[in-house]
């Protein structure tokens, strides 16, 4: 798939000013609030503020295809190119591929005087000053939100070893759990087939069909000698 010139020339352009700290939440949602400050086309030191949230639900492996439909949820179509473009080429395929159901609110706009580099600084101040998790990006006019997506490609980069150990973690807690489960089970099973051989042999049938025969073999066979 080949990509437009124009929104090439976008994400060439694009400067991540400030980026949180934090990454993405592994079993939460995410909220950031975005400022794009660009240079207006058609007016001489002229800047346009684009303000905004944009929200994550919890991450999940998923595929490359069906992280292009979910991602852009609320984006243009340069933007939605841009995503499907990155969703088939190698240097992001390589990266978890999150179930991020993305969204996008546009609070303002604002158009203000002064150099680019002028009006960025007093927005980084009001960024600071918010309570909010906030990125500040420089992007270009009429393609902001590939800036956008830009910001949540290296975003979610940056995310990806923390939340897929934490995702791994959280698996493997949940698999012991469900065997833990199952043997305290086992247990009571055994607890209650003293003395009852019927309760035993489908207590056997059981566990061999669980294919953990062995591990109980020696206590199966003296209950069942106590029940002769």
């Amino acid at each position: 798939m080949s990509i437009d010139d124009n929104i090439w020339y976008a994400v060439n352009q694009t400067r991540i000013v400030d980026e949180p700290d934090s990454t993405i939440e592994t079993f939460g949602m995410t909220r950031i609030k975005y400022f794009i400050v660009t240079e207006m086309l058609d007016a001489v030191n002229k800047i346009k503020i684009h303000e905004g949230i944009i929200v994550s639900e919890k991450p999940a492996i998923i595929t490359p295809s069906h992280f292009a439909q979910q991602l852009v949820n609320g984006f243009g179509e340069e933007a939605r190119e841009y995503a499907q473009w990155l969703s088939q080429h190698g240097e992001f395929v390589k990266i978890l591929q999150y179930g991020l159901q993305i969204s996008k609110e546009e609070i303002k706009e604002e158009v203000t005087s002064g150099t680019l580099e002028e009006v960025t600084s007093r927005v980084r101040q009001s960024a600071e000053a918010d309570r909010e998790i906030t990125t500040v990006i420089q992007g270009v006019e009429n393609m902001w939100e590939v800036s956008l997506m830009k910001f949540m490609q290296g975003f979610i980069a940056k995310s990806v070893g923390r939340n897929f150990n934490e995702l791994q973690s959280h698996q493997q807690t949940l698999e012991r759990q469900a065997e833990n489960q199952i043997f305290d089970q086992i247990e009571e099973e055994f607890y209650n087939a003293q003395g009852d051989k019927d309760k035993l042999n489908l207590l056997g049938q059981r566990l061999q069909a669980m294919g953990v025969f062995g591990k109980y073999e020696d206590r199966f066979f003296a209950l069942l000698r106590e029940c002769s």
